[in-house]
């Protein structure tokens, strides 16, 4: 395929995924009183009451960002209706917010030991750090270059969700271990450390064909 095709594809997969991801998370977990049933949370044991409520906002908030976050990346979306972009730039925000911040609080109770633990906390950690550069970047200092590479790397954090799921699985299928507290221990680094190195990848591609990538596409859009 030509590289254009083959970006189509991968962008149409991506789009794909992080709406089934979003919708399982609104669909399984979106009720406080349903996600109790769902497996994962039974398998816990007795929890803190405040856990689960933390739990809900976490799934919801996480579900809503991944599954609208793609469209942030539409270059016709930014051009032709710059005010959508913007309105789901806000709600892609308070989403993230709410998301890390809940995360830091569920990592201590993950699955995997500490290596788990400390995996999923800088995972939040980070993702909160690049959503505040990328705010800090179009609204401080109106850079809307630096804005879309900030928000490349946040939104690839975002699809640890979708990661970590397909990982679980293949680790299921095919070491057939589907305890998380064995795989948990290296998935939940391998969950979104790889998805950064192709952020990084992807924006220094940019960079080497198009000095200004990000620039002729936003500026004056996110602005």
């Amino acid at each position: 395929m030509s590289g254009k095709v083959f970006r189509l594809w991968a962008f149409g997969a991506l789009a794909f995924f992080s709406l089934a991801i979003g919708a399982y998370a609104l669909m399984f977990y979106g009720s406080p009183e349903g996600l109790r049933e769902q497996l994962f949370v039974t398998e816990k044991g007795a929890m803190p009451a405040i856990w689960y409520g933390i739990l809900w906002a976490h799934a919801v908030s996480a579900g809503i960002a991944l599954a609208i976050g793609w469209l942030q990346f539409v270059k016709r979306l930014r051009h032709r209706v710059p005010w959508l972009h913007r309105a789901i730039g806000y709600l892609y925000s308070a989403a993230i917010a709410i998301g890390g911040l809940t995360g830091l609080y569920l990592a201590f109770y993950s699955n995997g030991g500490w290596s788990a633990r400390i995996g999923f906390s800088v995972l939040s950690l980070l993702w909160l750090y690049t959503l505040y550069r990328s705010l800090e970047s179009i609204i401080v200092h109106r850079d809307a270059a630096k804005h879309g590479r900030w928000m490349t790397y946040n939104y690839a954090l975002s699809c640890a969700a979708i990661s970590l799921r397909l990982y679980t699985t293949l680790a299921a299928i095919i070491l057939g271990i589907s305890d998380t507290n064995e795989t948990f221990i290296v998935i939940a680094w391998l969950a979104w450390v790889p998805n950064l190195l192709i952020a990084r990848y992807i924006l220094g591609k940019g960079g080497r064909t198009n000095k200004r990538p990000f620039n002729n596409q936003t500026k004056g859009v996110i602005s």
